[in-house]
């Protein structure tokens, strides 16, 4: 009988695969059979817009063909749950994942697709020391289980990088480019990316953002005074690292509301408003004209100015210019705008149409009030409008709720030093720590709610950061950790990992603590003060290995793991939770223990799937299951136990049920 059931995928999303899907759906003109790509049809359907050329302007490095290799190679790995690790493991929507930080990307890849709303990263500066990610990344996963001592080989360290190395910079850029690839697909089209670097690699990682994010989406680099020690011997002292701040989509991007820490208590920021003139002639700004309408608003009640005299000879030296210059302004004796028409103002709007001449800044935007009738506009959470003042000049005015001003020079903002003696307050053992400062600006800066990601995490300072940040003002931001379990030499806390997953504790215990004393502490209800920790290892189910040699030993050795295809050891849990991150729903998704039919069955996000691992099933808890009506179903192939009547009568009454999707594992 032939098996009519769906096999459960065990890999991660297929990039490769999507984006062709993607590509197909925007040109079906260029499919040709079995579903591939005609390139010369879509150069057709391009056409003028693609680049023949051999020479181009563009990014290109020792190794780059095999990052995409890299990309597109889907992880078979799992995500194994620690509850005994963890700080309110039923309830808590943190997560600290130890793991190698590729591979779990590309784990999390359907599951947080477009979810996460800040990533921030601080990745190992390329400094000619050691650094641990792999060199073959065909075999992370082998490499980062021999590591961590998961498999019968001797641990062995991932890579190393010095400047002996004659791929000193291409090692460290093949390490970077899939995980940004990989990490820029979880942002939401609103979502932003910080990366903490230093002069070593600066100008390498600015372009390969530009690539991976596009060169249109920087927003800036951001210059931190570290306020560290300057009494070392070297001529030119370094205080200072770099930020750099990418949106996935500069147009949707939407900052925190923040404030220079440093700004006067007496500044105009803290007002609710900003206003200015929007004349600005240059080279920049073109001058064009203007229509101002019968209606068009004005400061004072009343106002009466000429049409502006100006001699023939000055538009025709301006046509020969091109733009507005100080000396053609100073020689003709001009004030802008020019006044095309006299302009009549009574009741504080124009009594008729007034045409007015100059270069502008945000002329669209003027326009755009003019279309809505000179009524306010919305334009990035602000509403702007604009008015005339009592000299004839147009004035914008944004009107905020909060005040916005985020200077690219960042100071007192904390220090390694002083991070690290808090953190031997609290029992923690690190040597270069990001202060909690710094990551709690930047936190203001691009999580204003949602969940930030870090998968270079260290020590944990953006938990920390965001723990103390929802302390203080309320917020529900969440956060992911991700950190290599890199050898420490502390009996105590053997990994970074350990230190991370440690500090996060003490961090909770001490706010908790901190709460308990206050008359008016905030409800703790409110307050997400946990974490889920997961840990990267082999998926729970053996797969057939292709790449075995057709020896007799070797491929009974295959045979025998197909006997029985779950691992030993691995629980039930292990087993539920690699199928909910591998389809498709977050690892803190609500999961509901049910009996039906005298049997155990998960349901997942309140029924949208059930998963069902019992090893013996019975058309009774098939029936059951069907009448929950659930969208999707997932059970255990050997709970079939080679049943296929059982299996086609499960097919039908799943069908029946309207059921849309039934796979087996």
């Amino acid at each position: 009988m032939n098996d009519q059931t769906e096999k459960f995928d065990l890999r991660s999303n297929d990039i490769a695969g999507d984006r062709v899907a993607e590509l197909l759906r925007l040109f079906p003109e260029i499919r040709t059979e079995g579903g591939k790509l005609d390139f010369d049809r879509f150069k057709l359907a391009l056409g003028e817009t693609v680049d023949v050329g051999k020479e181009r302007y563009g990014m290109n490095w020792p190794g780059k063909a095999e990052c995409f290799k890299t990309i597109q190679t889907p992880s078979v790995a799992t995500l194994r749950p620690c509850p005994e690790e963890s700080v309110n493991f039923e309830t808590s929507e943190n997560l600290i994942i130890e793991g190698d930080n590729l591979e779990v990307l590309k784990l999390l890849q359907k599951s947080y697709l477009g979810k996460i709303k800040m990533i921030y990263i601080d990745p190992p500066y390329n400094t000619g020391n050691d650094f641990i990610y792999p060199d073959d990344y065909s075999e992370s996963l082998r490499t980062y289980l021999e590591y961590t001592g998961q498999v019968d080989h001797e641990g062995k360290r991932f890579a190393t990088n010095t400047e002996a190395d004659g791929r000193f910079h291409s090692k460290w850029i093949n390490m970077m480019y899939p995980r940004l690839y990989l990490a820029r697909n979880l942002l939401q089209d609103d979502g932003v990316l910080l990366i903490s670097c230093d002069d070593h690699e600066s100008p390498n990682l600015r372009k390969l953002c530009d690539e991976v994010l596009g060169e249109e989406n920087f927003i800036a680099q951001f210059v931190w005074n570290t306020e560290g020690h300057t009494d070392n011997q070297f001529d030119v002292k370094v205080n200072h690292e770099y930020v750099i701040l990418y949106a996935k989509d500069s147009v949707a991007v939407a900052l925190g509301h923040v404030v220079d820490p440093n700004t006067r208590d007496d500044s105009n920021l803290w007002k609710g408003f900003a206003e200015n003139s929007i004349t600005k002639n240059g080279p920049g700004n073109p001058p064009s004209e203007i229509a101002l309408p019968k209606g068009f608003p004005c400061l004072v009640s009343e106002l009466e100015l000429p049409k502006s005299d100006l001699a023939s000879e000055f538009f025709e030296r301006l046509r020969g210019r091109g733009f507005i210059s100080r000396d053609l302004t100073d020689e003709f004796s001009v004030t802008y705008p020019i006044r095309l028409d006299p302009m009549h103002v009574q009741a504080s709007r124009l009594v008729r149409p007034c045409r007015v001449f100059s270069g502008w800044a945000n002329a669209n935007k003027l326009q755009a009030f003019i279309v809505a009738g000179c009524e306010a506009i919305e334009d990035r959470g602000d509403r702007l409008s604009f008015y005339l003042s009592d000299r004839g000049v147009i004035y914008y005015r944004r009107e905020r709720e909060k005040a916005r001003n985020i200077l690219s020079v960042l100071r007192n903002m904390g220090t390694t030093e002083r991070m690290r003696s808090e953190l031997e307050a609290l029992g923690i053992q690190f040597q270069y720590p990001k202060p909690k400062e710094l990551l709690r600006y930047l936190l203001q800066v691009g999580l204003d709610g949602g969940i930030v990601l870090d998968f270079f995490s260290g020590s944990g300072t953006t938990a920390h950061a965001a723990l103390d940040l929802n302390a203080q003002d309320g917020g529900t931001r969440k956060f992911i950790l991700v950190q290599l379990p890199e050898p420490t030499d502390q009996a105590e806390f053997p990994t970074i990992a350990a230190i991370c997953k440690e500090r996060v504790r003490r961090v909770i215990k001490k706010l908790n603590d901190e709460d308990a004393g206050k008359l008016d502490m905030r409800s703790g209800a409110t307050l997400d003060r946990g974490f889920r920790v997961y840990k990267l290892t082999e998926s729970n189910f053996t797969e057939w290995d292709a790449r075995v040699q057709h020896e007799a030993d070797a491929l009974e050795k295959q045979l025998e793991l197909h006997v029985e295809h779950i691992r030993n050891s691995r629980s039930a849990d292990d087993i539920l939770y690699e199928l909910l991150l591998k389809s498709g729903f977050p690892l803190t998704t609500p999961v509901e223990k049910k009996t039906l039919a005298n049997k155990t069955v998960y349901s997942v996000a309140g029924g949208a799937l059930v998963i069902c691992l019992e090893q013996a099933l019975t058309l009774e808890l098939i029936r059951a299951i069907a009448d929950a009506k659930p969208e999707r179903v997932v059970c255990l192939d050997a709970g079939f136990a080679g049943n296929d009547q059982l299996k086609a009568n499960a097919v039908q009454t799943f069908k029946t049920k309207g059921v849309t999707s039934f796979k087996t594992v």
